[in-house]
């Protein structure tokens, strides 16, 4: 997550953490029935198009209360983060696929979507 410029704007981060506690199973459209079947049954968040399971990141820290009553995420290693971290953003991956954004995400504009 990118240092926020200010909550909500489109392009920034508003520092929710949303990318960095949502892990993306699979598509929900390579699903067969009885897979849809279990993975609902079990309870996984669907979310753009995706089965996700909550796992957050072992990085990711709650930052000291600001005032806005609002409250913001960071990452522990930000200056050293995985190559994967730094391109999340939206980017456009290798064959035309784009990485997981949550419906929340501020960074790529549109209800989450760029």
């Amino acid at each position: 997550m990118m240092p926020a410029k200010s909550s909500g704007e489109t392009g920034t981060c508003s520092r929710c953490g949303a990318c960095c506690r949502w892990l993306p199973l699979v598509p929900i459209k390579q699903c067969k029935p009885h897979q849809l079947h279990y993975l609902r049954e079990r309870g996984l968040k669907e979310s753009g198009g995706y089965f996700l399971a909550y796992s957050p990141c072992r990085h990711l820290r709650e930052e000291p209360a600001d005032g806005t009553g609002v409250t913001k995420w960071g990452c522990a290693i930000y200056d050293t983060r995985p190559e994967t971290c730094r391109d999340f953003c939206g980017k456009t991956l290798s064959g035309g696929k784009r990485f997981f954004v949550p419906e929340e995400c501020t960074m790529v504009g549109g209800n989450g979507r760029k």
